[in-house]
């Protein structure tokens, strides 16, 4: 095999040809998009301008309400950390991602005060238990879909909530955008979005919001003018042009791509069970994405697993926790046994993800399984 067969699309996205045409241009011009006293910046600028126009078509805000940011980590701690000073009344779910998860409990060592909604087993959070918490909150952050288990939360009546009861509403939607629509939750919603997670270049993410909105950031680094003070700093013209595109793609070809991804996970399900493989899926497979499928196998350690399978790209939880001692804490908030937990792991689904390679990655899999199970 030339190269491993890659079902770790949540991590992170191979780049679409079509954005890398579109960035081949900028990457070869010295076009700074803040230098518009000549001809070549005010080109770079209008590219820019014409991203940020792509990008708020894709989430349902204002083209003055994107700020480009180094990437979605940034972006949500931007936006929790401007809004969630001390004293402040914030609310979680129990299933985000650690750069929500541990934001918050970074504000709350500094005085803002932290509830946490709990989930199911199926992986979806407690809506009343939610309701009842939000009100009397100051902000509110709900991830629209997991990235371990793919579960899609309800946050448009989430965002309806926040809104009649003065609640600020955010949502990290950087497993969302392209999978699901997340352009009608209303103009008082904070959507913050990443780009390498959707076929365009890695090191660039957003806030999209309304103008008003944007405006009560505070920047966490200073040092120039640009974008309003909120972020400062170049803009790299390539990633924004790769972005910009690569969300208009999101959008076009979300239908579609939602149909491949669904046969593939369905294919990969069948193919195991022809195999003899015992496993029980982690999330509730009518409220996820089939992007996204996270398994358990029976009486297996998921990292010996992988171990033995060098020529198949898997992983075992989010890429953000990788190195970190211990379990998948998701996983541990649905509730599931330490075994179940032991034995998870998560397999995703992309645009260029063929048949033959899911065959081919089942029977690895399965094979792999065997060895362990004689080994023990």
């Amino acid at each position: 095999m030339s190269s491993p067969i890659y079902l770790d699309f949540q991590s992170t996205t191979p780049l679409d040809c079509r954005v890398l045409d579109d960035m081949l241009p900028w990457l070869r011009a010295p076009a700074n998009p803040h230098s518009v006293q000549h001809a070549a910046g005010l080109s770079a600028s209008q590219a820019v301008e014409d991203a940020r126009s792509r990008l708020a078509l894709a989430t349902g805000t204002e083209s003055e309400g994107v700020l480009f940011t180094p990437g979605a980590t940034f972006a949500c701690n931007l936006v929790m950390r401007s809004f969630c000073g001390p004293g402040a009344r914030m609310v979680v779910s129990a299933i985000e991602h650690p750069c929500v998860l541990e934001t918050a409990r970074w504000c709350q060592a500094r005085g803002a005060l932290l509830d946490i909604v709990p989930v199911s087993e199926d992986g979806l959070i407690d809506l009343d238990a939610a309701f009842e918490l939000i009100e009397g909150a100051a902000f509110v952050s709900v991830m629209a879909v997991n990235n371990e288990v793919g579960t899609i939360q309800p946050i448009r009546e989430l965002a309806e909530f926040c809104d009649a009861h003065d609640a600020v509403f955010h949502t990290d939607a950087a497993q969302a955008l392209g999978r699901i629509p997340i352009n009608d939750l209303g103009p008082e919603t904070i959507i913050t979005v990443s780009s390498h997670k959707i076929y365009g270049p890695a090191g660039l993410g957003a806030v999209c919001a309304s103008p008003a909105n944007l405006a009560r950031l505070e920047p966490l680094v200073i040092g120039g003018g640009q974008q309003s003070g909120l972020h400062p700093g170049t803009i790299p013209t390539a990633l924004a042009v790769g972005f910009g595109r690569a969300s208009e793609l999101a959008v076009i070809e979300r239908d579609s791509d939602w149909a491949h991804c669904a046969n593939l996970s369905q294919r990969f399900v069948d193919r195991l069970r022809r195999r003899g493989v015992s496993f029980a899926r982690n999330g509730d497979p009518s409220s996820s994405i089939p992007h996204n499928l996270n398994i358990s196998f029976a009486d297996i350690d998921a990292d010996e697993l992988l171990g033995l399978l060098p020529d198949v790209a898997l992983a075992t939880g989010s890429a953000c926790s990788s190195g970190a001692i211990g379990k998948s804490k998701v996983l541990e908030a649905m509730g599931l046994s330490t075994q179940r937990i032991a034995g998870a792991v998560r397999v995703g689904f992309g645009r260029p993800s063929r048949a033959e390679e899911i065959d081919e990655a089942v029977d690895l899999i399965a094979a792999a399984i065997v060895r362990l199970a004689e080994g023990s």
